[in-house]
């Protein structure tokens, strides 16, 4: 395996992983600092958009490297 795909298949983890953050919001990660100061400066409905869009753009760039 060559560096542009393992990083595809990085990328595509990584994405579904923070889609999934922002879809369930599990308590253990969704109370973590940073993310509560996302949710200061974005509002809760606000972070979930945001880690929606980085997830699904993560997840495109993956399958993009993968092909």
């Amino acid at each position: 395996m060559d560096i542009l795909t393992i990083l595809g298949w990085f990328l595509v983890v990584w994405g579904v992983s923070t889609l999934l953050v922002a879809v369930l919001k599990p308590a253990a990660v969704w109370k973590l600092g940073k993310i509560q100061g996302f949710v200061q400066l974005l509002t809760e409905k606000g972070t979930v958009i945001f880690f929606g869009i980085v997830g699904a753009a993560a997840v495109l760039g993956g399958i993009l490297l993968l092909v």
